[in-house]
């Protein structure tokens, strides 16, 4: 740091904290990482309940036949 009267830095070899030195302490990781699948979570969800509607329909073999002519 310096001033007017004196503009030489007080110390110049202690800019950075050394706290990264310090390897005595155990690893302390922070917290979990919060689940992050979830757009793909709702699109099976989707796929299911749009299964599960053709299926109660009876309209799942029609879509089947429809899927193998293409």
């Amino acid at each position: 740091m310096s001033n007017n009267s004196n503009p030489k830095p007080i110390k110049k070899d202690n800019r950075i904290d050394n706290d990264h030195h310090n390897l005595d302490e155990p690893y302390i990781p922070g917290s979990k990482h919060k689940f992050e699948g979830w757009p793909i979570l709702w699109i099976l969800i989707a796929i299911f309940l749009i299964a599960t509607v053709l299926w109660y329909t009876g309209a799942t073999p029609y879509l089947i036949k429809w899927i193998a002519n293409k």
